[in-house]
């Protein structure tokens, strides 16, 4: 219980959902059945099942029914590209035969999660981490951590945007009938934001892993997933022109 009083208290759903995902573009689910049914108990036992009690905007809390937290549902804080992953391989496992790999949700629990999504997507079509962009840079004059900037406020990621994006298209497919107009309208504006921040080279800024090429694969990723392709997206085709010139003569990837 200790470990509740920290920002964190582990990786879990978010490395279970990746996870899941790796195993699942494989050919292998009837090998690893049991790892995914597993890992399906895990994610479902995870999502975030109520709001918090009281009023939410005395509070200034955010809604968190149906989200994802970074680890565990003890966690419980509501994160947009936690959200969007176990959305994500929820959705991939209840497309896979159930003796396999377990019951799906019940749809009212994929609703959920994408009431959770829109509900975070900012007015430039960005999203942020745990809640809206919603006040000014100047707060953070009032930073009282003396190891991280930018924290004061939730600014937009690349990476949330483009996990959003991942989610919601698989969604649409398994489920066109609901909130379709919205489902669009989320997506557009997400991909507008991506195309909007990506630097002249080709490559957008990364908040987290291996900076400009970690951020680089979500914005590429978000951008397919939303139909684009190197053929008709000069952004794409930008993006790899910046990852083909990053290669090292090893063959693999670095950043100085």
């Amino acid at each position: 219980d200790g470990m509740k009083m920290k920002g964190y208290n582990g990786s879990q759903l978010w490395d279970t959902s990746f996870a899941v995902q790796a195993i699942l573009s494989t050919n292998l689910i009837e090998e690893y059945a049991s790892t995914l049914k597993k890992a399906h108990a895990f994610v479902k036992n995870s999502q975030v099942l109520e709001d918090c009690p009281g009023d939410l905007d005395y509070w200034y809390r955010h809604i968190s029914k149906g989200a994802w937290p970074f680890s565990t549902a003890d966690h419980g804080w509501p994160i947009s590209d936690c959200t969007a992953e176990g959305l994500k391989a929820a959705l991939l496992l209840s497309q896979s035969p159930s003796e396999l790999v377990g019951e799906p949700l019940e749809a009212q629990r994929y609703y959920n999660a994408v009431n959770v999504i829109f509900s975070l997507q900012n007015a430039d079509g960005s999203f942020a981490t745990y809640e809206l962009t919603r006040s000014y840079s100047w707060m953070e004059l009032i930073n009282p951590a003396e190891t991280f900037g930018d924290i004061v406020i939730d600014y937009p990621y690349v990476e949330c945007t483009s996990a959003a994006i991942q989610a919601l298209v698989p969604f649409n497919k398994i489920y066109p009938g609901h909130r379709t107009a919205e489902v669009d309208t989320c997506i557009k504006k997400a991909v507008a934001f991506i195309e909007s921040i990506q630097a002249a080279d080709g490559s957008w800024y990364g908040s987290w892993a291996v900076c400009f090429t970690y951020a680089t694969w979500f914005g590429i990723k978000g951008l397919v997933a939303s139909g684009k392709s190197f053929d008709n997206s000069s952004s794409i085709q930008k993006a790899c022109n910046f990852l083909l010139s990053k290669q090292c003569p090893s063959g693999g990837w670095g950043e100085s």
